[in-house]
């Protein structure tokens, strides 16, 4: 029984082989070519060969732009674009040169003046903070400083064209162990 079952998929196997390996005749497209005539009519009517040919023409000639179009594999909620205000004459800071979620907040002080805090940069330089600092690639400017988080509040334009503001927040890591 199982010598018999096992012949009968060998024998499929070998037959679906076959059937890939035979050459099938593919239909060769047509091309259809337009005569020039020495003089034509005074009232001309397009033959529907001549329209076939025109189309092809038009078909072969399309080339994709992507200059001034968005990324479609980019999510629309990662589509940012920083507010342009009329005091960007300013030189940007190292601190505007990163997202405000890549910074990493070690130490806040509190209490003697004004707070201020202390973040660390992806490149690993380390920078202080205090309110009015212009942070971000979206122009945050920081709004709060507690002895628990920074707060940022950023507008930026999201992908429709509406303006956005954001109250972003990056706080201290919890402390691990004793």
């Amino acid at each position: 029984m199982v010598r018999n079952f096992t012949y009968l998929v060998f024998g499929t196997l070998v037959c679906m082989c076959l059937m890939a390996c035979m050459e099938e005749e593919t239909p060769t497209p047509r091309t259809q070519t337009a005569t020039v005539k020495s003089k034509p009519p005074a009232t001309s009517v397009q033959t529907p060969t001549e329209v076939v040919v025109e189309e092809t023409e038009k078909e072969d000639e399309f080339v994709y732009v992507t200059e001034g179009r968005r990324d479609p594999f980019v999510p629309l909620s990662r589509i940012k674009k920083p507010l342009i205000t009329v005091v960007d004459e300013e030189p940007q800071t190292p601190l505007q040169s990163y997202d405000v979620a890549q910074f990493k907040l070690i130490g806040v002080i509190v209490g003697m003046g004004d707070p201020k805090a202390m973040v660390v940069a992806p490149d690993g330089k380390s920078y202080v903070l205090a309110k009015g600092i212009k942070i971000g690639k979206n122009n945050g400017i920081i709004i709060d400083i507690t002895s628990e988080s920074v707060s940022i509040q950023e507008t930026y334009y999201d992908f429709s064209g509406n303006v956005i503001e954001n109250i972003q927040e990056i706080t201290v890591p919890r402390r691990e162990g004793v």
